[in-house]
């Protein structure tokens, strides 16, 4: 069984953005990650539009509260 604790980016991927990180001199609690929906939808598939919108303005807050000097977009649906 898998447990998630909450945090984005803790598997592979996770792996590999702490070493990009790294490898660029940022250490990874300088960065603030922030995900289009804030519950995974079942399997781990890419939310639908829906679920998205039903979680824009959660996410607009975040951005409004962290106040990002750089924002950047992964995966195809955050763009």
């Amino acid at each position: 069984m898998k447990i998630d604790y909450g945090e984005p980016f803790v598997g592979r991927a996770g792996k590999l953005m702490d070493m990009a990180f790294q490898t660029v001199g940022i250490k990874r609690e300088d960065v603030y990650i922030a995900n289009i929906v804030k519950c995974r939808p079942p399997g781990n598939r890419n939310p639908e539009e829906i679920e998205a919108a039903a979680c824009l303005n959660y996410l607009r807050n975040q951005v409004l509260l962290v106040k990002p000097k750089i924002i950047v977009l992964l995966r195809k649906c955050s763009t």
